[in-house]
């Protein structure tokens, strides 16, 4: 059964009213204290980012290049996407005269030289990254590993890799995983049920479940047989935490992991879960989970830990709520998100809950840091909530949190060489996120306490504040099949069906078996949608043919009208593109398609 079917009540906070004030004010000494201790590397990283701001073309260049350019392995191939993103954006501003100068040099030589020229410029990427994304291979990461242990800042180590599509795929990310949690330097890891297993199905919701608790049983088994002895000496079993997707897959991540941790195997394994602020279910999904742990703690079992992050896969929740026709299914507004957040955190530091869920709070923005550690302070559970970060993202201030708060948990992606090409999903989504208006990253790069921009984070961070108690939290998808009546409704029915309905007149669906009217003639009445003979091999159905016979009369909707380009190599021939809107085969210069708008494979939840 879903956790959802158990919702308790929802209690109302008890937050001191001079709360977000002292917040706001240890926020203002968080960031001084962070400038006063910034290296001149990272001050001339964050003038460069500042003015990366300041030049929305440069941005989008930026983003489009590192999108698209460098997903291919053929030389020849990112050589023309360069050039054709210079010749459509131009020469970013932000940067330095000698490095415009290097990339319109790169793009031009690119064209008569890829193999020469190419490299290279992969090489700098690779190296402009490796504070963000760490490099796997044994010797650079045994070496990292060492200095942040040195650092005192634990690490969480997120294996990227291509998006699983197949079981021996997931076999062999399984096997990396195990990798980690063997090595004597690695504490903690985080993991996706998506990498794990490739035939996730929620109509066969109870065999995907089983499916997922038995890849999960073999991690914890591995933490439980290997152990982290920490700087102080003591000894504790590998940690795992399950990161957070996409909404569809909530409830079945949420139930994989309670019920794997209820078989008395694992009741004295800790081990974490990831909730979205930005989804309205998460506050009852917070609620029911420690009520769960409460119980699994009081019958001599284990804590666990929720990890609570803003979201961070907003673009593609948008897509498929815009292709489906649905509501979406996180807020509209980051004002909604930021509320809900911190009433999560304020939900997680009420001393009757730690004890049984310590307490991840994931975040850049000073002001939310600075609240969580002002009411955990108050609530005096101060061991059972720590911050985390993303590893690379402002360094000076994670050295700040982490002497505040007395220790720091960064979220760090590991990738080998060879697989840099599938990290560069995670790059974009860090891009377009942290550069986004509203994100305390955009501003941070050039804020100071009383500029323009503290004043415009303080605003919303106070108004967030005010919101709490008010921000909703149940589903914006409604809908409930086991409820509905027995009408049914039309094209021109308001929500979800509508969406659904319209494009159920153009679905191409087999020839009618003998019965079928039986069985979807009561479905399909009054919307309009009809049974059509399958295409012929030129792509056109009976009904579109002309009394001649000849066709199609007008592209049918929901199918791609003929194509004017020439044939391309390996391309499905001339006249027509071949693919469905969303794989339209290979590629013309200027049209790869990019990350943004699909599932990002081995992106974690970003701290928001």
């Amino acid at each position: 059964m879903s956790t959802s079917s158990q919702k308790p009540p929802v209690p109302p906070t008890s937050i001191p009213a001079d709360l977000p004030q002292r917040a706001v004010s240890l926020a203002e000494e968080l960031l001084i204290q962070a400038r006063a201790q910034q290296t001149h590397a990272e001050k001339e990283q964050a003038e460069r980012l500042a003015r990366m701001m300041a030049d929305p073309q440069g941005k989008e260049l930026t983003i489009a290049l590192v999108d698209q350019a460098f997903r291919s392995h053929r030389p020849a191939r990112i050589a023309d996407q360069i050039s054709h993103l210079l010749e459509e954006y131009g020469p970013p501003g932000y940067m330095d005269w000698w490095e415009r100068t290097a990339l319109t040099l790169g793009a031009v030589m690119g064209h008569y030289l890829p193999n020469l020229v190419v490299p290279p410029i992969i090489a700098r990427l690779r190296q402009e990254t490796r504070t963000v994304i760490l490099p796997a291979e044994e010797g650079d990461l045994r070496k990292y590993l060492e200095k942040r242990r040195r650092d005192g800042v634990r690490l969480n180590l997120n294996q990227l890799g291509e998006a699983i599509l197949g079981e021996g795929e997931a076999e062999r990310r399984m096997q990396a995983y195990l990798a980690l949690l063997a090595r004597p330097d690695v504490e903690y890891i985080s993991v996706k049920v998506s990498s794990i297993f490739s035939q996730i199905n929620l109509v066969g919701y109870r065999r995907t479940v089983e499916q997922i608790k038995e890849r999960l049983r073999r991690l914890y088994r591995q933490a439980l047989a290997h152990h982290y002895r920490h700087p102080d000496g003591q000894v504790t079993p590998k940690f795992v935490n399950l990161d957070m997707e996409e909404y569809r897959d909530l409830h079945l991540t949420l139930d994989a992991f309670r019920e794997a941790l209820e078989e008395p195997e694992f009741q004295q394994l800790s081990a974490g879960i990831v909730l979205q602020a930005y989804i309205p279910d998460s506050f009852g999904l917070q609620q029911e989970m420690t009520a769960w742990a409460i119980r699994r703690v009081d019958q001599g079992g284990a804590p666990i830990k929720i990890r609570v992050v803003k979201g961070a896969n907003l673009a593609m929740e948008r897509v498929e709520a815009s292709l489906r026709g649905w509501p979406q299914a996180p807020y509209t507004t980051k004002l909604e998100t930021d509320a809900n957040f911190k009433r999560m955190v304020e939900y997680g530091c009420r001393p009757e809950h730690a004890r049984a869920v310590r307490l991840g709070v994931a975040s850049h923005n000073l002001f939310d840091v600075a609240y969580a550690l002002t009411l955990r302070a108050e609530r005096g559970v101060e061991e059972f909530v720590e911050f985390e970060m993303l590893e690379g993202m402002a360094n000076h201030q994670a050295r700040a949190v982490r002497d505040a708060a007395g220790g720091l948990l960064l979220y760090a992606p590991v990738v080998k060489a060879e697989d840099f090409h599938s990290a560069i999903a995670y790059l974009v989504r860090r891009l377009d996120e942290n550069t986004a208006p509203e994100n305390f990253l955009h501003d941070l790069f050039a804020m100071e306490p009383g500029s323009p921009a503290w004043i415009r984070q303080r605003d919303q961070f106070l108004a967030a504040c005010q919101a709490v108690e008010t921000v909703k939290t149940s589903p914006n998808r409604t809908q409930n099949r086991l409820t509905e009546t027995a009408a049914s409704p039309t094209a021109d029915s308001p929500g979800p069906a509508r969406g659904l309905l319209q494009r159920a007149r153009h679905r191409l669906v087999p020839p009618p078996k003998p019965g079928l009217d039986r069985v979807c003639g009561p479905a399909l009445a009054g919307t309009g949608a009809r049974i059509h003979p399958p295409p012929d091999r030129r792509g056109v159905r009976p009904h579109q043919r002309d009394s001649r016979g000849r066709g199609p009369l007008s592209p049918e909707p929901g199918r791609l009208p003929p194509c004017p380009g020439r044939r391309r190599a390996g391309g499905p021939g001339p006249g027509r593109c071949g693919g469905s809107p969303a794989n339209l085969g290979p590629a013309p210069r200027g049209r790869t398609q990019g990350a943004a708008a699909g599932r990002s494979p081995g992106a974690g939840p970003a701290p928001g």
